[in-house]
């Protein structure tokens, strides 16, 4: 081989070798960095002082399922984390429990669940409203999702996201088509920090006597695109079923009132301090409240680490 094309050689793989660890998510050091497959970067963390406040991950053995990372919630509900991103999206994905109530062939409720989880206006977590939508399965049911001012002033105004689902003859909801027949979708408002169904039942206004074709009524938030209505859904959701969904997140330290990039930037960083702390990155107030940190332009990886921004590639000439 000649020298030319020796050194051609070493540059490439340089090259790629800088490619594959460039935008690397990154634990601290001495942390533990992924769970269950999960890679898990800072501000997230497994392990005392190995993650920013508001942000820890516990890894625990779910059985057959092995490790498996999950976030707890306001009301100390265990969530699944399927996938951290940092920058410049950060988001999470996770799984939530479907809301249900069923009832018997006289139109009697025989049990319901609301899917409450509850991730606190005051925390780091939203869910997306760009990302979910709302849908209810059903046969004759009004579900909605209600988070509003009256719950002790949590929010600025009362949220009420819901939607109408309809069907009385068991051949009339058909798989794929969810305008109204035994499945409706809406969008949800931004800010949205609760998932928590409220469900609408009497047998006068929306009555469910004979309906054993569609016996339990059925809503969730999920993943734009993650699920398609099957009009056997009506008759087989199994219970225990979860949907996955988007959470937005950002840097919120100071409570109901979460610091601008301006007033964050004249904090001392390190623990609740200021968060972008490496060179060549910069802060991004978040829509919701709060803000975000990205790298620079012409820089990938992660801006919550010291030194985790570093330079893109240039193409070789």
């Amino acid at each position: 081989m000649s020298t030319p094309s020796f050194l051609l050689s070493v540059l490439l793989l340089a090259a790629t070798a800088t490619a594959a660890t460039a935008g690397s998510p990154t634990a601290l050091p001495g942390c533990q960095g992924s769970c269950g497959g999960v890679d898990i970067p800072y501000p997230f963390g497994i392990g005392t002082s190995c993650f920013r406040k508001d942000f820890e991950i516990s890894c625990i053995n779910n059985g057959s399922a092995g490790d498996v990372p999950v976030l707890a919630t306001a009301d100390n509900r265990a969530v699944q984390v399927l996938n951290l991103s940092v920058a410049p999206w950060p988001e999470a994905r996770v799984l939530l429990p479907v809301a249900w109530q069923c009832f018997s062939p006289n139109g009697t409720s025989t049990g319901s669940f609301s899917g409450e989880v509850d991730f606190n206006p005051r925390s780091v977590y939203r869910i997306s409203d760009t990302q979910n939508e709302l849908f209810v399965l059903g046969c004759n049911t009004f579900i909605y999702n209600k988070a509003g001012n009256g719950e002790g002033g949590r929010y600025r105004y009362a949220y009420y996201t819901g939607c109408v689902a309809y069907s009385n003859d068991s051949g009339d909801p058909r798989d794929g088509a969810c305008a109204g027949i035994g499945c409706c979708h809406v969008d949800i408002p931004p800010g949205l920090t609760d998932n928590s169904m409220s469900m609408r039942y009497d047998n006068d206004s929306w009555p469910h006597v004979n309906q054993e074709y569609c016996p339990c009524d059925y809503a969730f938030i999920v993943e734009k695109g993650s699920y398609t209505f099957r009009a056997s859904d009506l008759t087989s959701m199994p219970r225990d079923q979860t949907m996955p969904l988007v959470l937005d997140w950002a840097i919120r330290d100071n409570g109901s009132v979460p610091m601008s990039c301006e007033q964050a930037a004249r904090s001392p960083t390190g623990g609740g301090g200021y968060a972008c702390v490496s060179d060549h990155s910069e802060c991004v107030n978040s829509a919701n409240g709060g803000y975000v940190c990205n790298c620079t332009k012409g820089y990938e990886g992660n801006p919550y680490v010291r030194g985790g921004c570093t330079s893109k590639l240039s193409a070789l000439h």
